[in-house]
């Protein structure tokens, strides 16, 4: 990943083929002086009475997503720029309200999202070559680890112990030989840390279970009690009984019953019958003779009917074994005492039952090393297997992994994230009234200019607004995500998954952003179009289903919704990106491994940022490229596409920016546009403003040349400032008429205005913007002075007395984002005019500024 993003970075940012050619001019002494040409009109202002009302304001329509976005963001920015928090609060809660909207956007788990794939995708070669290592690694420990715990067995004590306690210690010993034998065993680091934690994971637990075992069954009364306390034990410890001990398990519970039962002579004799058939020979003559000779006598005479009888009340059998019942047996057990006998039976029973436990420990004990040996060599065989099915099926345990995670880190939306912005929704702006907002319901369907305007509001929410909660991680989320589907990916099966960078003008070869060579073709160009159809939240449709039209709108937006986002990826500087994602380590996706590589961020941030800027890259090398959108005046006002420029001597001193349509480029330019172009290009440069401090080793590598990216980047952004020079020098020179206002359109065959159409305000508001930019950008005061000039003709041509604001020279009013725009740029240009005129500028926005203030 790191290889192909340094080749993208360093092929597509040279700019410079298309800036205009730097000169040593010289000049005669000026004979004029230098500034605006015209001068400030006094506006026939009305005295505003105290306590009046502010305007109206209303917007009521159905617009983009984009549209939408950019008022919002222009209501931050106002109150930014005018000290205005509450139009800032506004401004960012009607980006929170988009996203609370149902159906502003559709969701998908965060496991099929692409940052998922990606990561898959990206470390599955260099966690399988590991898996191999570490599979290769406890092969080659398995019996070096046996021996070394046989060896161990022989320096066990030879006495042998009783009593389970002793041996429980006996076993802890033992444990603690095998620990501390470890280190001396020549494993690798890997082996020997996971044995040790293994070893004590294991067994500390165990050992302190079995040591409450043994006070807890010390303390028991009963045969019933004793039991229970082996049944949970069994469950407890996983321990599988053979088919004798299940056997044996069974007989005591049925005895349990039986003494529980006990409730006289009849029902003692039975349970001693039961007894007396559970035991060997040998163990009747160890338990029964002792006690009592007579009655082991008699019982060693019955056959299975005639004990079988003895057991059941009523039954007396033959003469002998009738009379010896009734008038010897069960006499003697009620003299003896029911509860009595009931107590040493249990008692008896219980003896039973530890004794058994601890002939099964001794042997144990007897067999500990082997069994040790056994029981880790068999430890260490599943955990290869585990190990074989996690390399094997990498692409399906990672989804797994992320599947879980999910639902721990996205609790609210059940683990689900938004996907891309649906294209329209539905306004309802009023004064005084709460913001209504609807939207046209999302579907598999994209807008390039959706998608650049959704990156920047999103950007702009996650950097100024603290109240978000958990909603700022699902958001942060959201953006790294929709960053890995503008750029595409490789998938685990080294499947290309296609971009929303589409084919401009070419068909078949698709933008692979991982291994960028053969994209430096100048046939291939790349942008996201107007419309394009997804596959699912985040996916463009495998079969790149879109109308090849690519409008400057949508370019500019991307440009710069990408540079925005770059305010949070940039690697330099702590951002709300660290916040969100920094803690976050690989490690954090599972427990079931602990390694060394997985101590790492699962959200590089250097990486990140790399690949913000190679989408923005892909973008910004379109301009040189063969479907260009970009355009060239030279000194002799020829025209040339930005693609050609440098095959021809001539020098270029002006430029803009056209749609595509149907992959043709139209034949007209629009002042909007080339602005948006302007103010899209100063984006990305702030948003790349001390990258030097990068500490990206893409960007840092240097390659055969001892070129790294980053020196190309420095050297792009100055060509990329002289493209704004002609850019600012196309508006100030060709789209501002005489009159000084910005037309709308114009055919670049004739230089002409299109048609008849009427001056709109936005457009020299759009004007303004992008002049104060470009002085900004480059010091020139012509670009100042132009910016001056084009207010002072609003003011002597386009300002309504009755509107107290401006009309668009056909008398029509402004829309509400039309205005909007408007008092944005005003502010912007306020700060640069001359003292006298700011205190009417101020007179002519207080109002309107008051009407904003009274938004929800």
């Amino acid at each position: 990943m790191k290889k192909s993003l340094k080749i993208l970075l360093s092929s597509a940012l040279v700019l410079s083929a298309c800036a205009p050619k730097v000169e040593d001019r010289v000049f005669d002494q000026p004979k004029t002086t230098f500034g605006p040409q015209s001068k400030d009109t006094q506006l026939n202002l009305r005295l505003r009475q105290y306590g009046q009302a502010a305007p109206s304001l209303i917007w009521k329509d159905t617009v983009s997503s984009a549209t939408y976005f950019e008022q919002a963001e222009t209501l931050i920015e106002l109150g930014e720029k005018t000290s205005l928090e509450q139009l800032k609060d506004t401004g960012l809660s009607w980006i929170r309200k988009f996203y609370k909207t149902p159906d502003s956007t559709l969701s998908i788990e965060l496991a099929k999202s692409p940052f998922a794939a990606l990561a898959t995708g990206q470390t599955q070669e260099q966690v399988r070559t590991t898996l191999g290592e570490v599979l290769a690694e406890l092969d080659a420990a398995r019996p070096t680890i046996r021996t070394h715990i046989l060896n161990l067995g022989e320096r066990l004590p030879q006495t042998p112990v009783t009593g389970l306690g002793a041996m429980l210690t006996r076993a802890e010993m033992f444990t603690n030989m095998v620990l501390a034998e470890i280190p001396r065993m020549g494993l690798t680091p890997t082996i020997e840390d996971g044995l040790k934690v293994g070893l004590i994971d294991t067994t500390k637990p165990l050992f302190a279970d079995a040591r409450a075992f043994l006070q807890r069954l010390m303390a028991t009364k009963t045969l019933t009690q004793s039991l229970a306390l082996i049944d949970e034990a069994i469950l407890k410890f996983e321990i599988e009984l053979d088919p004798e001990l299940q056997k044996s398990m069974k007989q005591g519970r049925q005895l349990a019953k039986g003494l529980d039962g006990i409730n006289g002579p009849q029902t003692s004799l039975a349970v001693l019958v039961d007894i007396w058939r559970i035991l060997t020979p040998e163990e009747r003559a160890q338990y029964f003779k002792p006690v009592n000779e007579d009655l082991y006598d008699f019982l060693t005479k019955q056959d299975a009917k005639e004990l079988e009888c003895l057991q059941t009340e009523g039954c007396l059998g033959g003469i002998i074994n009738g009379i010896a019942k009734k008038l010897f047996i069960l006499p003697k057990i009620k003299k003896y005492g029911i509860d009595k006998l009931r107590a040493e039976m249990n008692e008896a029973t219980r003896g039973y039952v530890i004794s058994s436990i601890e002939s099964f420990a001794a042997e144990f004990v007897k067999t500990m090393p082997q069994t040790f040996a056994d029981n880790i060599d068999a430890a260490i065989i599943d955990k290869a297997a585990a190990i074989a099915r996690v390399r094997d099926g990498y692409g399906n345990y990672v989804s797994n992994l992320f599947k879980v995670w999910q639902k721990k880190v996205l609790p609210d939306s059940e683990g689900r994230l938004p996907g891309f912005e649906t294209h329209r929704v539905k306004v309802n702006i009023a004064s005084g009234k709460e913001t209504e907002l609807s939207t046209v319901a999302a579907s598999l369907n994209v807008s390039g200019e959706t998608v650049g305007a959704g990156l920047s509001a999103s950007a702009e929410l996650l950097m100024k607004d603290g109240n978000l909660g958990p909603m700022a991680f699902s958001h942060m989320l959201a953006q790294v995500n929709k960053l890995v589907a503008v750029g595409g990916y490789r998938d685990v099966d080294n499947n290309l998954i296609p971009s929303l960078l589409a084919p401009v003008q070419h068909r078949g070869k698709l933008l692979d952003i991982m291994n960028f060579d053969e994209s430096k073709d100048p046939d291939l160009s790349f942008r996201i179009p107007d419309t394009i159809a997804l596959q699912d939240p985040y996916h463009a449709d495998p079969s790149m289903i879109y109308e090849r039209d690519f409008s400057a709108a949508a370019f500019a937006a991307q440009v710069r919704g990408l540079s925005r986002m770059m305010r949070l990826t940039r690697d330099w500087e702590k951002t709300v990106m660290d916040q969100q994602l920094g803690h976050i380590m690989a490690q954090d996706l599972t427990t079931d491994a602990e390694h060394d590589d997985l101590k790492q961020p699962l959200f590089p941030k250097d990486m990140l940022f790399a690949l913000n800027l190679g989408n923005a890259a892909v973008l910004l090398q379109d301009i040189t490229k063969k479907a260009t959108p970009v355009f060239l005046l030279t000194t002799e006002n020829n025209l040339l596409w930005a693609d050609s420029y440098g095959s021809t001597p001539d020098t270029a001193i002006m430029a803009g920016i056209v749609d595509i349509k149907k992959g043709e480029r139209l034949n007209f330019v629009t002042t909007k546009d080339t602005a948006q172009f302007l103010l899209a290009m100063s984006e990305f440069l702030e948003a790349t403003e001390g990258v030097e401090k990068t500490k990206s080793s893409i960007l840092l590598s240097k390659d055969a040349n001892n070129e790294a990216p980053l020196d190309v980047l420095l050297a792009g952004r100055k060509d990329m400032k002289l493209l704004a020079l002609a850019v600012a020098n196309f508006i100030s020179n060709q789209l501002i008429q005489e009159n000084k206002l910005a037309i709308t359109q114009m055919g670049l065959s004739d230089r002409k205005a299109v048609g008849k159409k009427p001056f709109l305000v936005v457009q020299q508001a759009y004007a303004i913007r992008a002049l104060l930019k470009a002085y900004q950008l480059t010091n020139i005061d012509s670009y100042l002075w132009s910016a001056q000039e084009v207010y002072y003709a609003m003011n002597r041509s386009l300002f309504s007395a009755k509107e107290e604001f401006y009309t668009n020279s056909d008398g029509s009013q402004l829309s509400f984002p039309e205005r909007l725009q408007t008092l944005l740029a005003l502010q912007d240009l306020k700060p640069y005019l001359p003292a006298e005129s700011r205190p009417q500028l101020e007179r002519l926005m207080a109002p309107w500024l008051e009407a904003l203030k009274n938004l929800k």
